[in-house]
């Protein structure tokens, strides 16, 4: 069985989509978990007194912002999932793109340390499946300065595509993208840019729907879930009908 890539949120896991990897693992699906934390970050920035800046949805990331985020990342965000997980019965280990190193990067210019995913090293990530462990990974990644802010959903993609792997599931807090109220059941990934021109995707989505269609033009099936709702991930992987389905191999796509 390919491998499934899991994005999530920064927060907890309990109640939730994530309750439903301890029966993956157990038929014996290779997972990794891919986690953001932008809410932590921007929380601990404004108690430093360091200035929030974005740009087309990016932080800025400056030197300063960088050690924080290297902190909230691969500190306490990613520890407090690997502990959920753990109480779920999932082994886990955390790590982030830095370690290995897993995630090599090229900075993005004019955003200081962020950095684009050019190359996946799996071997780190092999090794952790070898023992039995669920990789937890932290949005960060290598390049010539050091540690970058990598966007988690773009991580996430990546390492779908450099794994190989079957699935990429990208959680959030609604059904898929909607349009009119109704979830987009199929969407073919050079059409999702037009869902982004429109205004149908916007705010968050936007970056979720880039990364499943960077993803699927990889090889892999990307799906947009409702990660609040337990179950999701099961039906996902078996193929159901379930969020929005990004994928060149589907039979019609919805305009």
């Amino acid at each position: 069985m390919k491998p499934v890539v899991i994005k999530v949120g920064g927060g907890a896991i309990a109640g939730g989509a994530l309750e439903d990897l301890p029966d993956l693992v157990s038929a014996g699906y290779r997972v990794v978990v891919v986690h953001g934390g932008g809410l932590q970050l921007t929380r601990m920035l404004d108690a430093l007194r360091i200035p929030t800046r974005f740009h087309e949805g990016l932080r800025v990331t400056d030197e300063e912002t960088i050690e924080v985020a290297e902190n909230v990342f691969a500190g306490g965000v990613n520890k407090n999932l690997v502990r959920g997980m753990g109480a779920l019965g999932v082994l886990a280990a955390g790590i982030s793109g830095t370690d290995g190193p897993t995630l090599l990067v090229e900075p993005v210019q004019g955003l200081g340390r962020v950095g684009e995913v050019v190359r996946v090293e799996p071997r780190l990530i092999e090794t952790l499946w070898g023992g039995a462990f669920v990789p937890v990974v932290a949005p960060l990644g290598l390049g010539p300065a050091g540690a970058y802010n990598v966007n988690a959903d773009s991580a996430a993609a990546a390492l779908a595509v450099g794994l190989g792997a079957g699935h990429l599931l990208v959680l959030t807090d609604v059904d898929g993208l909607l349009e009119g109220g109704e979830t987009v059941e199929t969407i073919l990934p050079d059409r999702c840019e037009a869902y982004v021109e429109s205004g149908l995707a916007a705010g968050g989505m936007v970056p979720k729907l880039r990364a499943a269609a960077e993803a699927a033009r990889g090889g892999v099936e990307a799906r947009i879930l409702n990660g609040n709702k337990k179950g999701a991930l099961a039906a996902a992987v078996a193929g159901e009908r379930v969020g929005t389905l990004i994928s060149e191999g589907v039979a019609a796509c919805k305009q």
